[in-house]
C-alpha cells in the first residue's frame, strides 16, 4: 500500500486490516502520511476526503437530498440508536440553529455536550460534498458515550461581543430546553474549535454581559485562541492559518478547493452555508486582534483574561501536532494561558482543578483531523476530551 491512498482506496485498505485496531486507537498510518503531505495548514476539503470513508454511509444528504424541496421523512433515521432534532431555533437570526442528538432510549438527566464549530460557523461542513458528514460524527460519538449532544450554528456579528452573545443565547436555550431531549441543563460542557474559540472565549471571559451569566461546567478549546491578549502584541506564538506563498496550499493533495471558506458542498435547507465570507473568530470588527485601533479603555473592556481568572468553568486546551505554526509542543499562547491561570491558584495549583487548565497535545493530528476523527476507531483526541467532559459533569 502506498502513502498516496485516499478516498475509496484508503477505505478498502483500512478495512483490509492495514489501519489501526481498537487497541492501538491512533491515527491510521495511511491517513497520517497524507496529513503530513497536506502540511501544517487548514485544508478542510482534502482532510474530509481522508476521513469520510471512516464514517457511516448515511449523512445529512441521505435525509435531505441536494436541491430537494424538502427532506425525506422516511430517511430521517440516519444512525442506529441515535435520534436527531434538526435546526432547532435558539435566537432571532436565521442562522441561530442547533442540531440535538440523543439516544433512542432517551432517559433523563444525561450530561450535555455542546460543540461550536470553527470556520464560517456551520454545524455541517460544506466546503466539499465529503465534508457534509461532519459534525454529525461528534453527535454520534457523544450519544454513544452517554451525552446529549448539541451542535451549534453560529454567525458573524458586528460588535466585538456579538459572538459571545450568540453563544450565550445558545447555551441559555439549551439549559431551558434540553430536558425535553433527556439532558440535564445543569451539567453542560462545551467544546469549540479554531475560529469558534473566539466567541466562546468572549463568552467565558465576560459573564457580566449575558442575561444569565456563564452556564457551563467545562470548556474545551481546540486549536484556537480564547484569550487573544495573553501574549504582548506582535509576539506571535498562537499558531497561524498556514498556506502562505511558497508553502503547502489547500487542495493541492486531492485536487480540492483552494478557498477554505467555500461552499462547493452546500447542503439544502436551513443549515445551508451562506456565500463565502472573510475568516474570523472574534465577535466582529474591532475585537481583540482586529484591525481597528483601540483605546486603552476599549482594550481593557474587551480583554477576556480577567473573566477567566474569576470563572469557575474548568478549562482544557487542545493543540494538534500539525496545527499551523506548531513545532513539537503546545504554543507559547497555550503555555501562557496555563501559567497565568494556574498562578491564580498559587503554588499548589493542579491541572484540571481550580483555574488551572488541562493541556493536551494531539500527536499525529492536524488542525482539521482532530475534529473529523470523532466517532472513528482513532480515539487519540476524543478519549481525553471524553475523560475531561465526564469529570466536569459528574
Amino acid at each position: 500500500m502506498t502513502r498516496k491512498l485516499i478516498g475509496g482506496a484508503l477505505s478498502a485498505a483500512l478495512m483490509a486490516g492495514a489501519a489501526i485496531t481498537p487497541a492501538s486507537a491512533q491515527v491510521p498510518e495511511p491517513i497520517y502520511q497524507q496529513l503530513v503531505k497536506i502540511g501544517q495548514i487548514v485544508d478542510v476539503g482534502c482532510t474530509a476526503k481522508l476521513y469520510r470513508p471512516l464514517m457511516p454511509a448515511n449523512d445529512y444528504n441521505t435525509w435531505w437530498a441536494p436541491g430537494a424541496a424538502a427532506p425525506d421523512a422516511s430517511k430521517a433515521k440516519l444512525y442506529p440508536g441515535v435520534t436527531i432534532a434538526r435546526d432547532q431555533k435558539f435566537g432571532a437570526n436565521a442562522r441561530d440553529l442547533v442540531d440535538i442528538f440523543r439516544s433512542d432510549n432517551m432517559g433523563s438527566g444525561k450530561p450535555v455536550f455542546i460543540y461550536v464549530p470553527g470556520g464560517g460557523g456551520n454545524k455541517l461542513e460544506q466546503q466539499v460534498r465529503e465534508a457534509n458528514a461532519f459534525y454529525d460524527n461528534i453527535g454520534r460519538w457523544g450519544v454513544k458515550n452517554g451525552f446529549v449532544v448539541v451542535t451549534v450554528q453560529r454567525h458573524q456579528g458586528t460588535n466585538w461581543d456579538d459572538g459571545g452573545r450568540d453563544i450565550a443565547s445558545a447555551v441559555d436555550w439549551v439549559k431551558a430546553n434540553i430536558s425535553k431531549y433527556g439532558g440535564d441543563g445543569s451539567k453542560i460542557v462545551m467544546t469549540s474549535h479554531s475560529a469558534g474559540t473566539g466567541p466562546t472565549g468572549v463568552y467565558v471571559g465576560h459573564p457580566e454581559r449575558w442575561p444569565n451569566g456563564v452556564q457551563i461546567k467545562g470548556m474545551i478549546y481546540m486549536s484556537g485562541g480564547p484569550i487573544p491578549t495573553i501574549l504582548p502584541p506582535g509576539a506571535g506564538g498562537g499558531g497561524g492559518g498556514g498556506g502562505g506563498a511558497g508553502g503547502p496550499q489547500p487542495g493541492a493533495t486531492c485536487s480540492g478547493p483552494v478557498n477554505q471558506g467555500g461552499n462547493q458542498g452546500a447542503v439544502t435547507g436551513p443549515s445551508a452555508a451562506p456565500a463565502p465570507a472573510a475568516p474570523g473568530g472574534g465577535g466582529g470588527p474591532g475585537g481583540p486582534g482586529g484591525g481597528q485601533q483601540l483605546t486603552a479603555e476599549q482594550r481593557a473592556e474587551r480583554d477576556n483574561l480577567p473573566g477567566f481568572k474569576k470563572t469557575n468553568v474548568k478549562v482544557m486546551l487542545v493543540r494538534a501536532e500539525l496545527d499551523p505554526g506548531v513545532s513539537g509542543d503546545m504554543t507559547a499562547a497555550d503555555k501562557a494561558i496555563h501559567t497565568t491561570l494556574c498562578a491564580v491558584d498559587g503554588p499548589n495549583a493542579k491541572d484540571g482543578t481550580g483555574h488551572c487548565p488541562v493541556m493536551f497535545y494531539a500527536k499525529r493530528h492536524s488542525h482539521v483531523s482532530e475534529v473529523f476523527a470523532f466517532d472513528s476507531p482513532d480515539t487519540t483526541v476524543s478519549q481525553p476530551i471524553l475523560d475531561f467532559a465526564r469529570s466536569v459533569t459528574k
